[in-house]
């Protein structure tokens, strides 16, 4: 949303808008010139001539409200996207279970590498424009959400399909339900997928270009080696391209840059370009970003939400590693609750907090309690629950000087939390 009101900041519309609370970003905003409120009322809307929502958003908001009752236009987030891409020549979004920010933010740095300036729109924080760049009209760069199925809103020329997994409980109750809307957002573009990946499998057309790393493929990724942060050599269509040194850890960012290699070299861009941009990428915030130290600890968050994407995080580790996990959604937590126990096995130590819970309302089948009852009894772990800042805060003091390393996981508030305890800790 606020990648949105940045862009129509910077082409010259009146911007206002509502969050629950005041944060770095809405800050970033109101120094821009929009009008920012703290809360939601139906007041703040009666000056609007559209408005926008995002599917955080339920129906009984007093802002969308009004705007329904007063006659005032109102469309989804992704449909507000969905325009501004069509205004571009040509649009690439980046589709995907898991590693869209990260690919993303990849390829827009190939891109600028490559001078093609393109317009930007990030979930999450590039280190080097935050969530949104602007630039000219001939390319856009954006992620696409599956989430709602608001990926549907958008045209792309070249829509990449990193993997397709069972996450979105709350949208798609079968992973068929999931295929399909893939195969909808893809069915007009030229398609950039997973060759590896079972279910992005299923979405292969006439217009499909496959990479991967195990299966055959167009673009491989050959010889990688073991180390924390990964090179390889990379592969278009039989022909060596060249070695890659990444900055970024984990086989999964090796798929990302393989992705981006792929997507690139059908835009034309020099491999050269591309080499230089994926080893000078040093990653997105909250991914195994570096927070500081506690009690002498180094400290570490990432996005981690999913199984699949803990277990990513984990097989990079060295070390002994205490986790802090946040699960993220009741309804999430409840469906994978086996998962995300077998993927938090492989951490050394682990303290649950308190489940975020986005748009949902309590579920004591999907809260972290149940989640930590989970592994206690399973695998019988050195593991705590917290339910608060001040909690957590107590539980690291006595826990942090039996690791080497406290890495904090999830997609909710833990992040800031994480930062609130390092600085209480540091008085």
């Amino acid at each position: 949303m606020s990648g949105l009101a940045k862009f129509c900041l910077t082409n010259g519309f009146s911007v206002s808008g509502s969050d629950k609370a005041t944060s770095h970003e809405t800050k970033k905003l109101a120094a821009l010139g929009a009008k920012v409120f703290k809360g939601h009322n139906a007041e703040n809307a009666k000056d609007a001539e559209l408005v926008v929502y995002s599917s955080a958003v339920g129906a009984d908001n007093p802002e969308f409200l009004y705007a329904l009752k007063n006659g005032i236009p109102i469309c989804k987030r992704s449909e507000l996207l969905g325009a501004i891409l069509s205004l571009h020549k040509k649009t690439v979004a980046v589709s995907g279970s898991h590693g869209k920010t990260t690919t993303t933010a990849m390829l827009a740095e190939v891109m600028i590498t490559a001078g093609f300036n393109p317009t930007v729109f990030l979930g999450g924080e590039s280190k080097t424009f935050g969530n949104f760049r602007t630039g000219g009209k001939d390319f856009a760069v954006a992620e696409a959400c599956e989430y709602k199925r608001n990926f549907l809103d958008i045209s792309p020329d070249v829509a990449i399909i990193l993997n397709i997994d069972n996450d979105h409980v709350d949208t798609y109750k079968t992973m068929s339900e999931a295929v399909n809307a893939f195969s909808l957002f893809s069915k007009n573009s030229l398609n950039i997928v997973n060759a590896d990946d079972a279910y992005a499998r299923k979405v292969f057309n006439s217009s499909t270009v496959t990479f991967g790393i195990r299966s055959l493929a167009a673009y491989k990724a050959k010889y990688i080696s073991k180390s924390e942060c990964r090179s390889f050599t990379a592969y278009a269509y039989g022909k060596r391209l060249g070695r890659v040194k990444l900055k970024v850890s984990g086989e999964h960012n090796v798929y990302n840059a393989l992705a981006v290699i792929a997507a690139a070299t059908e835009l034309k861009i020099p491999f050269s370009a591309v080499l230089t941009a994926l080893e000078n990428f040093d990653g997105v915030k909250r991914r195994n970003e570096y927070l500081g130290d506690f009690c002498g600890i180094k400290c570490f968050a990432d996005y981690a939400h999913h199984p699949t994407e803990i277990s990513a995080v984990l097989s990079a580790e060295s070390g002994k590693t205490l986790v802090v996990f946040q699960p993220h959604t009741y309804s999430r937590t409840k469906a994978l609750l086996n998962d995300f126990a077998a993927a938090l096995e492989n951490a050394d130590g682990i303290v649950i907090y308190k489940t975020y819970p986005a748009r949902e309302k309590f579920s004591a089948e999907g809260d972290g309690k149940r989640l930590y009852e989970k592994i206690r009894e399973t695998y019988a772990k050195n593991i705590a629950y917290v339910h608060d800042c001040f909690a957590l805060l107590k539980e690291l003091k006595a826990q942090a000087c039996k690791y080497d390393k406290i890495l904090f996981l999830g997609a909710g508030d833990i992040y800031e939390t994480a930062k609130k305890c390092l600085k209480n800790n540091a008085r």
